[in-house]
């Protein structure tokens, strides 16, 4: 009999993954604001009721960022085939451009325009027209200068997220944006930068936001970083360069970083945290992650290697800020990428998955993957069952790259380590050399009764040896719950699951 009790917590998931902002941690040089533009209304209004209860204010659905000068941008996106229309419209952009018109290395942006509500996918070219109109309204009312000089491709980005398949309510937006811009609304603190993670929610309990302090040669940089995503969040996304949830994301920082530089630490950070995360194993038309890098930040009066002013880090000119430039945006990648998963409708466990012994990382990648999306493992981890039979399935039917590499059966380890909230607890190992353990139930129900789940896959070098074979890969998922379930019907009910 097992006599493990479930991990239950007395506090929303708000209360425990909201975190206060030090404003002294904000990046400078940016402005923001939020507001209500009625985007879900306008596109499926409700129908009028003499008797309805007084509701809540409702939350902020359109939002702007502003760089207070033309900011080096990155890009990340959904390899989706049905791209949404913001989505085309910023690869295109950032293919485009590829130096200013003061000769500066580019792509540059000034803005970046958002609207929850409504995906603008699936829209044709209809969408498309209209995230120009858009981006274009922001460009030339943000400041009279812009309508003095010729447009940039990447001068005002946009991300969209909601329901697909209905074009954007571009009279509503266009009246949030003047709001925003002329309203003098746009400000730098804490509770504005809250707002606009707000602003950019679906079915997410929680905003999500997180900022970091850190000094590269004698700068003093910051860097914050806002995701949304709860549902539809498999992301496998890449530069437009080589194309090679929604979730939704920006990362800004006043680094002195150049784009390309950026794009290069952008790139290598999704790839060990957005693209490593697993809700339900659907891949988003919208999903995106943009980086800006405005420059701003101050100097030291004892910094060591000194950056001139006017100088953007290169990891070929700096090497030593470039490495630490890219943890920092590791780091800030990988706590946002998880609170995604910790925040996965209906979810009530965070599950690990470790991968080890593979030849390469898209090997061991890809078995993680697999395991991360099964629904049976999902299942049992729900159950809180130490079920490896559907693990070791999911493992072997994974789509791996072609190689003359292969999971050899008799060498495969399966264990469930104790996260880190249970320190004093003992590893259980499942399965050696292929071969099933004797499992001590309760023992086994006691650690999976924790709300983290640790899943420890090694493949022990497979048909290689283990020398030649040593790489590994981490993945994050959630269990499958009834909440999730309902969660999904409702929204079905409500319009059709078109969601992202």
């Amino acid at each position: 009999m097992l006599t493990a009790a479930r991990y239950q917590s007395t506090q929303s998931k708000a209360e425990r993954f909201v975190q206060p902002i030090d404003p002294a941690s904000l990046p400078r040089g940016y402005l923001v604001a939020s507001t209500y533009a009625g985007v879900k209304k306008a596109i499926s209004p409700a129908p009028a009721t003499s008797s309805a209860p007084s509701a809540p204010a409702p939350k902020p659905d359109v939002s702007l960022i502003v760089s207070s000068r033309p900011a080096a941008v990155a890009g990340v996106f959904t390899t989706n085939v049905f791209q949404a229309a913001p989505v085309v419209h910023a690869t295109e952009a950032l293919r485009a451009s590829r130096t200013t018109a003061d000769g500066r290395e580019g792509p540059r942006t000034t803005a970046i325009l958002a609207n929850s509500g409504c995906a603008n996918a699936v829209t044709g070219r209809e969408g498309l027209e209209d995230t120009k109109e858009l981006v274009g309204l922001v460009r030339t009312e943000l400041t009279p200068a812009a309508k003095k000089r010729p447009a940039g491709d990447s001068d005002v980005l946009m991300l969209s997220t909601g329901v697909i398949g209905v074009r954007l309510p571009v009279g509503a937006i266009k009246r949030a944006v003047q709001h925003l811009v002329h309203g003098q609304v746009l400000q730098s603190n804490a509770d504005a930068w809250l707002d606009v993670a707000r602003a950019y929610m679906t079915t997410d309990t929680f905003p999500k936001l997180r900022t970091r302090t850190f000094t590269l040669g004698n700068r003093e940089c910051r860097m914050a970083g806002i995701d949304k995503g709860a549902g539809m969040i498999h992301p496998h996304m890449a530069s437009p360069a080589g194309l090679h949830a929604t979730l939704l994301g920006v990362l800004l920082t006043d680094a002195p970083i150049a784009p390309s530089a950026l794009q290069q630490c952008l790139d290598e950070a999704v790839r060990v945290s957005f693209n490593c995360i697993s809700v339900d194993g659907d891949m988003s038309t919208n999903d995106t992650i943009l980086a800006l890098a405005n420059g701003q930040a101050p100097e030291l009066p004892n910094g060591a290697q000194p950056i001139p002013a006017g100088t953007e880090i290169t990891a070929a000119t700096h090497p030593r800020e470039f490495a630490v430039f890219r943890e920092e945006l590791t780091a800030l990648c990988l706590e946002l990428a998880h609170l995604i998963v910790r925040d996965g409708e209906g979810a009530e466990k965070f599950v690990q998955v470790r991968v080890r012994g593979a030849s390469d990382y898209a090997q061991a990648h890809a078995i993680a993957s697999s395991i991360s999306t099964s629904a049976l493992v999902k299942c049992a981890m729900h159950g809180e069952d130490a079920n490896w039979g559907r693990i070791l399935c999911a493992a072997g039917y994974a789509r791996r790259p072609a190689s003359d590499w292969a999971i050899d059966p008799r060498k495969v380890n399966v264990t469930f380590v104790p996260p880190a909230s249970a320190s004093d607890a003992q590893p259980i190992q499942t399965l050696v050399n292929g071969t099933p353990q004797a499992v001590d139930e309760v023992a086994a129900a006691a650690l999976l009764a924790h709300e983290d789940i640790c899943i420890d896959v090694d493949l022990q070098g497979g048909t290689w040896d283990p020398a030649r074979a040593g790489a590994e890969a981490v993945y994050w998922t959630c269990d499958f719950s009834k909440e999730y379930i309902t969660v999904r019907g409702l929204l079905t009910q409500i319009n059709g699951d078109y969601r992202t």
